[in-house]
């Protein structure tokens, strides 16, 4: 393989003159409802229809930015959740916007808050690692929403507040983990948003609300989108403490404000009657602390990288898990890396489904097009034969057996297979 990489770059740089299309993965990487699928939810033994229409009901855009209409109702199943949570997911009739040139915020970065920091491409928000609640109530030491309510996730790693259905971290079945955390899909099964796949670049999950997209776990080694697909890794680490006493930004705190030896047995104030749970490094957002160069991404947990959607390079974050495939802090991002359109948040009496967004002026709707018939090549689905599908088969070339890019259909992932797509390099409808 080694070998045919310098053929294939001068290859390619031979074709450097064709018309190749941007593709515009901020409006087609959307979960639309083409399909007129409605949710389900587990409720007891049984797997019942909640005749909502699920994922994205309609994508508008600017210039300057999408829209997105979605129930806050996923495909995939939701519930039960064991912790005792009382509610179900319910349709929410969100209205979403997404800036389409995201700007860097050059001042004070604005850190995630409470509720939704952005938006996952089947239109359910996401939220960061908090749970609202501290230690004592003393607004010091905050909870880790992942630890310390693992127990009231469903299969999907979800959960609704008061209805409004959301993810803390990736949208991934807890037994896809080598060393899962909860055994909840034993009996209550759910896909979720992200079927992990070790062998290829993650697709797009969600956008924050920045206008940066997110990214599954998986990725080039290297940010110009050479070397391996392999486990894009944060540089938040577990702080070496055994006590309490500081934060991670180096504050000493009074005694009044220590929070409980690592390990020691503490009871979450919710959900009412919850039973005592060891505070183990983690269970606080204060265990851990950035480590530059420690993993592949910066304290945003982003990077500036090549993509398959963005072959000259895109800054994005990343949903990221640990060598177990388990969750890992920050799950999505701490802080936002841009100027944050603050209209996704809520405000009492405007908007639907809990944002404050209104569109206030001329839009487009946006039409996927029609699958290409033939398109030898186009193995990303953009209708486009471009560098994102180059970058696809050399990560599969080599494959000798149920192959993902077997162009020719031979079993294989040869030479054969690059010069097709070669030969269409270009090519889009």
């Amino acid at each position: 393989m080694n070998s045919l990489r310098p053929i294939l770059v001068l290859a390619l740089s031979s074709l450097a003159c064709l018309p190749i299309l941007d593709a515009q993965a901020d409006l087609e990487s959307w979960h639309l409802n083409v399909d007129g699928a409605t949710g389900s939810s587990w409720v007891g033994a049984s797997l019942i229809n909640s005749a909502v229409l699920c994922d994205v009901q309609s994508v508008q855009f600017s210039d300057d930015n999408v829209y997105i209409h979605s129930s806050g109702i996923p495909r995939y199943p939701t519930g039960p959740y064991p912790a005792g949570n009382p509610t179900v997911a319910s349709e929410q009739d969100y209205l979403f916007r997404i800036p389409r040139e995201p700007a860097i915020n050059n001042g004070f970065p604005t850190g995630t808050g409470l509720g939704a920091i952005g938006v996952l491409v089947n239109g359910l928000p996401l939220f960061n690692a908090s749970d609202a609640m501290s230690y004592n109530n003393q607004g010091v030491w905050f909870q880790n929403a992942v630890f310390f309510e693992n127990g009231g996730f469903d299969c999907s790693k979800g959960h609704p507040a008061q209805g409004a259905y959301h993810h803390h971290q990736l949208p991934m079945r807890f037994d896809a983990s080598t060393a899962p955390g909860s055994d909840v899909c034993d009996d209550f099964p759910s896909d979720g948003l992200y079927t992990l796949d070790v062998s290829q670049h993650s697709p797009i999950i969600g956008w924050a609300f920045d206008g940066y997209p997110i990214y599954g776990p998986f990725g080039h080694a290297n940010e110009d989108g050479s070397g391996a697909v392999v486990r894009i890794e944060s540089s938040y680490q577990f702080r070496n403490m055994s006590t309490r006493t500081t934060l991670a930004d180096g504050t000493a705190l009074s005694p009044w404000q220590y929070g409980p030896a690592v390990g020691a047995w503490v009871t979450p104030a919710i959900p009412p009657g919850a039973a005592p749970i060891q505070a183990h490094l983690g269970a606080f957002l204060d265990d851990y602390e950035f480590v530059s160069g420690s993993g592949h991404l910066d304290a945003f947990n982003g990077r500036f990288a090549v993509t398959p959607e963005y072959p000259d390079g895109v800054y994005a974050y990343y949903a990221t898990l640990d060598a177990d495939y388990n969750s890992a802090y920050p799950y999505f991002l701490p802080t936002y890396r841009g100027v944050v359109a603050t209209d996704n948040f809520p405000s009492p009496g405007t908007g639907p489904g809990g944002t404050s967004v209104v569109i206030n002026e001329s839009v487009e709707t946006y039409v996927p097009a029609e699958p290409c018939a033939n398109l030898a090549g186009d193995l990303n689905g953009d209708q486009l034969v471009g560098v994102g599908d180059v970058l696809l088969i050399l990560g599969d070339f080599g494959c000798a057996a149920s192959c993902n890019y077997d162009i020719d259909g031979d079993g294989a992932v040869t030479v054969t297979d690059v010069l097709v797509l070669l030969g269409s390099f270009g090519t889009a409808c």
